[in-house]
C-alpha cells in the first residue's frame, strides 16, 4: 500500500483524468484486486478502507470497487471461478482471459446497465439484443453511465432479449466498428472516469453473450457494490475525524468526533461481518442481511458534520458528496428489502 500511496501523491492536485489507469500497476501490487482474482472480500475491504486517507483515494476506490463488484463479479461467474452462470464454449475462455488482465492490473472493463429514465428497473431498459439465424447477436443500445468507461478496453452491457423476458449481458470490445464512446466527468470522485456508449445494429459473435439473464444477478451485484461503498465511506469519515482532531479546537470537538469515529467503526464492523460471509459461502447473497445500517449511518454522519461550527464539508471534502449521489436508500432493492424486513418487525415480542 505504501507504493500506491506514493504513486497517488505524485499526481498534481487538480489532475484526475489519467490517475486510475496510470496507477493500475501499483493498485495490483498493493493487493487491491485480491477479491477480483481470488474472491477474498475481507482482505480487499481491509485495504479499501485505507484509500480515503490517500490523495485521490476516494475516486480511485470507486474505480476499484466498480471493477471488482460489477464487471468483475460477472467475469468470475462466467469464467467458472464462482457459481451461478452456465458457461458456453468459447465464452468461458474469453471471460477468463479478460479477468486475468483485470486482476493483473493490465486492463479496465466497464459495465453498462443505466439508461435515461430506467429508474433502476430492468423492465424499463430499451436496449435490445436480437439473435440472428447464424447465431450471432445484433444489438441496439445506449448506456448513459459507465464507471471506469473512459479508459476501458471493453464493456459489458445489459440488454433485453428480443421476444423474451430475459435480460442478457454482452461483451463489447472498445475497438469494435460501430461503437460510439463519449467521455464525461461527474462532480465527485472524478478519478473514476465515466463514459456513454451507444450503437445500432452492432453485430457480435455468439461467444460474446456472457449471461443469459442479468435479473438473477443484478440485486446481489448492486448490493456487493454498495457494501464496498460502505467500507469506503467508513474510511472517508475516519479521514475527516483524523484531520479535525488536529489543532487548537480539538478538545471542543472530542465528543462530536468520537461519535463519528464510533459510527464509522460500527459500519465497518458490519461490513467485515458480511465480507466474512461472502468469503465462507460462494452462494451467499447480501440480500439476506440487507439493510444493515449503511443508509442510516450516512445520514447521521452528515447531520453531525453539518452541525460542526466553522466547518463546511462540501468545500473541505467535496468527494464526500459521492456518497449522497449514490445514496443506497434510493435503490429499489433497498425499498423491497425494507418492506420484507418490516414483516419481521411486527413479529417482535411474539411468543408463538
Amino acid at each position: 500500500m505504501i507504493e500506491l500511496k506514493s504513486k497517488l501523491e505524485s499526481f498534481p492536485r487538480g489532475e484526475f483524468r489519467t490517475i486510475y489507469k496510470s496507477s493500475l500497476s501499483e493498485i495490483a501490487k498493493a493487493g487491491m484486486f485480491v477479491a477480483l482474482r481470488d474472491g477474498r472480500y475481507r482482505e480487499f475491504h481491509e485495504k479499501l478502507v485505507l484509500l480515503p486517507s490517500f490523495d485521490h483515494g476516494i475516486g480511485v476506490g470507486v474505480g476499484i470497487m466498480a471493477q471488482t463488484n460489477v464487471a468483475g463479479k460477472i467475469l468470475r461467474m462466467v469464467s467458472g471461478k464462482e457459481n451461478g452462470v452456465p458457461t458456453k464454449p468459447g465464452t468461458k475462455e474469453l471471460a477468463a482471459e479478460i479477468l486475468d488482465r483485470l486482476s493483473s492490473g493490465l486492463g479496465i472493463l466497464g459495465l453498462g446497465v443505466s439508461e435515461p429514465e430506467w429508474m433502476g428497473k430492468l423492465t424499463n431498459l430499451k436496449s435490445i439484443a436480437r439473435t440472428l439465424p447464424d447465431g450471432s447477436i445484433e444489438l441496439d443500445f445506449f448506456k448513459g453511465f459507465v464507471t471506469n468507461g473512459a479508459d476501458a478496453e471493453g464493456f459489458l452491457i445489459v440488454a433485453r432479449k428480443d421476444g423474451s423476458p430475459e435480460y442478457g449481458v454482452y461483451y463489447i470490445p472498445r475497438d469494435i466498428p460501430g461503437l460510439s464512446v463519449e467521455e464525461f466527468h461527474i462532480e465527485y470522485a472524478m478519478e473514476a472516469t465515466h463514459c456513454k456508449i451507444k450503437a445500432e445494429k452492432l453485430r457480435i459473435p455468439k461467444e460474446y453473450s456472457f449471461v443469459d439473464d442479468y435479473a438473477k444477478l443484478g440485486a446481489d451485484i448492486h448490493l456487493s457494490e454498495m457494501l464496498s461503498a460502505a467500507v469506503l465511506f467508513s474510511g472517508a469519515i475516519r479521514k475527516v475525524v483524523a484531520d479535525l482532531s488536529q489543532g487548537s479546537e480539538c478538545r471542543e470537538r472530542f465528543a462530536v468526533l468520537g461519535k463519528l469515529w464510533d459510527l464509522s467503526g460500527l459500519l465497518y464492523g458490519k461490513c467485515m461481518e458480511l465480507s466474512d460471509k461472502k468469503d465462507r459461502d460462494p452462494d451467499y447473497k447480501i440480500e439476506v442481511d440487507h439493510p444493515y445500517g449503511y443508509e442510516a449511518i450516512i445520514d447521521e454522519c452528515f447531520t453531525i458534520l453539518d452541525g460542526i461550527p466553522n466547518f463546511d464539508r462540501r468545500n473541505e471534502y467535496p468527494d464526500l458528496g459521492l456518497f449522497t449521489s449514490i445514496h443506497p436508500a434510493r435503490s429499489p432493492v433497498y425499498i423491497k428489502n425494507r418492506l420484507r424486513q418490516s414483516r419481521e418487525w411486527r413479529k417482535f415480542g411474539s411468543l408463538k
